[in-house]
């Protein structure tokens, strides 16, 4: 299993409207955040987690060529308004997807998971989805699901990949995180956290990440800037977390345009002493950056 980064930016996106400043006027790649999305894939599976405005453009860029399901944080702006441009995936399903000659067939739907409220505002947001038409294929075919009926007992399953929702708070309103990994026993499995736009995480879901992840490869988690937000994880609230989640490598995401891509790693270094479990998988070979769009991160 791996992930790819598609967006690590806030929801204003890198670069601002008409800011002029070093980073919005940077020429490192690093530093041009499109906004947060990520796509995780398996040899037979392919899923995004968020689709927001940029979801188009994203999907050009990384080549995506399939999709078996769209994983959801929350209904914000900056993550589920480009949920119509996953219609191209929708409608059709091969019946056999080895067979190149294979016909395509009627589908269901494409799965799409989120918690009630969002499944709420996404029918609300999007309600043509949801009327009948009598022709036209102009609309995304697809299934909401509540992952409240979704656990660690009961994890998401696409194919060979594995996800389980868990709670993160984002100000008063509760999101979901995904902790993911490719189907295999827990002493042999390798996982991937999930966890954008939160300003705390509840203690059950510390337990449930400790509990369940195996080997904790990667951690992406909400850093918004150096300065505390009311919504958001500063870099060093993030790494607070991180130290707790001690994952072999810590990726920041959901980044303003505060900072460049270097000045992120070089502040996060002058935080390590904070935090000794952190410092010390940095010490052995793991790290703690910034994340980029177009990121790659292997659970091989």
């Amino acid at each position: 299993m791996k992930m790819t980064i598609l967006g690590s930016g806030t929801s204003h996106g890198v670069p601002v409207i008409a800011c002029k400043c070093n980073v919005c006027t940077s020429v490192d790649s690093r530093d041009k955040r499109m906004r947060a999305s990520a796509l995780v894939q398996s040899e037979d599976a392919t899923l995004v987690i968020d689709t927001g405005p940029e979801f188009r453009m994203q999907a050009l860029r990384c080549g995506l060529e399939k999709l078996d399901a769209v994983l959801v944080t929350h209904s914000h702006a900056d993550h589920l308004n480009g949920l119509d441009d996953v219609r191209i995936f929708s409608h059709t399903k091969s019946v056999d997807p080895s067979n190149p000659d294979a016909k395509e067939t009627e589908g269901e739907g494409l799965p799409v998971y989120a918690n009630a409220w969002t499944i709420r505002d996404t029918k609300n947001r999007f309600d043509y989805i949801f009327m009948p038409v009598k022709e036209g294929g102009g609309k995304p075919k697809i299934l909401l699901e509540d992952t409240a009926a979704f656990s660690a007992e009961n994890p998401i399953r696409t194919k060979s990949i594995c996800a389980i929702p868990i709670p993160i708070m984002h100000g008063h309103l509760e999101c979901n995180g995904y902790l993911l990994y490719e189907d295999a026993p827990l002493q042999k499995r390798k996982s991937i956290a999930y966890l954008t736009d939160c300003s705390s995480i509840p203690q059950e879901t510390f337990d449930a990440i400790a509990k369940n992840a195996g080997t904790l490869e990667h951690l992406v988690i909400d850093g918004l800037r150096e300065k505390p937000h009311s919504t958001h994880f500063s870099f060093e609230q993030a790494l607070e977390a991180a130290n707790i989640l001690a994952p072999r490598h810590t990726w920041l995401t959901h980044i303003t345009h505060n900072k460049s891509h270097t000045e992120i790693n070089e502040y996060v270094l002058t935080l390590l002493e904070k935090f000794p479990a952190l410092s010390a998988i940095v010490k052995s070979g793991g790290s703690v950056e910034a994340a980029y769009d177009g990121l790659e991160l292997s659970c091989s």
